[in-house]
């Protein structure tokens, strides 16, 4: 234990009391037992978000195993190079990587359109070779990120997220709807309302209680439940288990290697977005750690961090799964155990590897009935709309900001809504245009380089 850094104050505010820093090494038991903590916080997400993404791409069941078990295994690699910090790559924190949700509007409305005549695995690897250039453009961004970051002001980034919360919810609500319908054929549609009602509604009360580890582990929490529930009723289906490898490893260029520019386009923006979440991230664990916030050190922090991003990204895409980001639940494991500790990372990392090792792990979860993944899903998208909306109003954007951020909304809802109807436009603009979240983000960008800036006061 580092006494020095037990308890340290940063701009004048007093930080938590570690009982383990950044550098220290606590004991095998300690390590284990935070390691573990720290996995439940995040299993969900990492689980999830690949569910989702292969369930609104109608993938099989192979499809979607591999994607889900590669997603475990890159999560685990990826967090060991986030925590190491090899030259510019990485922050050194303990700062868990995962596959994330911000992307999943851009994939699967990317996945739709491209051409029908490509196969799914020819759609995935278009996507997937977007991905890897994608997250290179952003490595040579993030390398700048101090400069670049004032371009991307509150008042995008809040117009932005808004956008990508109301496009999640959106699509969620659509699938509902769909196996809503599919069940209905099969007189069993009261039960996708009660699975998903009642998913969404413990996973909201979990996420409320004033018991932090309840909160942390809401998300889990309300799939598990549904999932019992599910079993009860006699809809999961474990046969589906007996087709699945009992051991894989992830394969570069799984599905193949593909690039489309449309895609790239679309898939930018949600990068950026990315970004800046994890910016945010870093920022809280940096503090927790008893890190300096402000500085060329803390700026070196970030920037290995955005870069370790976009580095961990584009190995995902190579082992074919969807982007990695840093995972904001972590903090709240740092804040509860009093362990700041990376070491503690590495377990965890080791942890995520070896249940991606094993496809029928990932297979238990993939059997989950789709009304249970959307109704626990559709509370988390809704946060994120509320995530925008705070940086917005917490930020003193003015009446410049408040133009900007309502104005690309707007015209970002409806030009994607009617993008149809200009045929005139060439195919990748068509394409880029059909996605509201970067129409929104193009245009709130276009505004904050144009829009001359006045007075506070005026």
């Amino acid at each position: 234990m580092n006494n020095d850094s037990s308890e340290i104050s940063n701009n004048g505010n007093s930080l938590p009391t570690l009982l383990y820093g950044l550098n220290d090494k606590p004991s095998i038991g300690t390590a284990l037992l935070t390691g573990f903590q720290h996995l439940l916080a995040v299993i969900g997400g990492i689980l999830t978000a690949p569910l989702v993404i292969a369930l609104g791409m109608g993938l099989s069941l192979e499809q979607t195993n591999y994607l889900i078990t590669s997603a475990l295994v890159i999560s685990g690699v990826a967090t060991s190079i986030q925590i190491s910090k090899i030259g510019i790559v990485g922050s050194g924190l303990l700062s868990i990587q995962g596959t994330s949700f911000t992307f999943m509007g851009a994939i699967i409305f990317s996945f739709y359109q491209l051409p029908s005549s490509m196969s799914s695995d020819e759609k995935l690897a278009t996507i997937l070779g977007s991905c890897i250039v994608a997250s290179l453009v952003m490595a040579v961004l993030a390398y700048n990120i101090k400069k670049i970051k004032k371009v991307f002001s509150p008042a995008v980034l809040g117009a932005t997220i808004v956008m990508l919360g109301m496009n999640l919810v959106w699509t969620t609500l659509q699938n509902l709807v769909r196996e809503f319908n599919n069940q209905s054929a099969l007189d069993l549609g009261w039960t996708v309302i009660l699975l998903s009602s009642l998913v969404f509604v413990l996973t909201l009360v979990m996420s409320l209680s004033k018991n932090q580890w309840a909160k942390l582990s809401s998300i889990m929490t309300g799939l598990f439940f549904g999932y019992a529930i599910a079993i009860g009723l006699g809809m999961v289906n474990f046969t589906k288990l007996s087709t699945l490898d009992n051991t894989a490893i992830p394969v570069p260029f799984n599905f193949g290697l593909g690039f489309d520019l449309g895609v790239l386009l679309i898939l930018l923006p949600v990068f950026i977005v990315s970004a800046t979440e994890s910016i945010g991230d870093l920022t809280a664990t940096s503090k927790l750690s008893g890190l300096e916030t402000t500085g060329d050190k803390y700026w070196d922090r970030i920037r290995g961090g955005v870069i370790g991003d976009s580095i961990n990204s584009l190995m995902a895409g190579f082992f074919a799964t969807f982007p990695n980001t840093t995972f904001s639940q972590n903090c709240g494991v740092i804040q509860l155990t009093g362990i700041a500790s990376r070491y503690i990372g590495y377990i965890t990392a080791f942890l995520l590897v070896v249940l991606g090792l094993f496809p029928k792990i990932g297979g238990l979860f993939q059997i989950i009935p789709p009304s249970v993944i959307y109704g626990s899903t559709l509370l988390m998208f809704s946060l994120v709309i509320f995530a925008g909306l705070n940086i917005l109003r917490s930020s003193d954007i003015g009446t410049r900001g408040v133009l900007i951020s309502s104005v690309s909304i707007i015209l970002g809802w409806l030009i994607s809504s009617s993008v149809d109807n200009f045929e005139f436009l060439p195919e990748t603009l068509n394409m880029l245009l059909g996605f509201p979240v970067s129409t929104t983000a193009f245009i709130a960008m276009l505004m904050e380089l144009t829009l001359p800036k006045s007075s506070k006061n005026s």
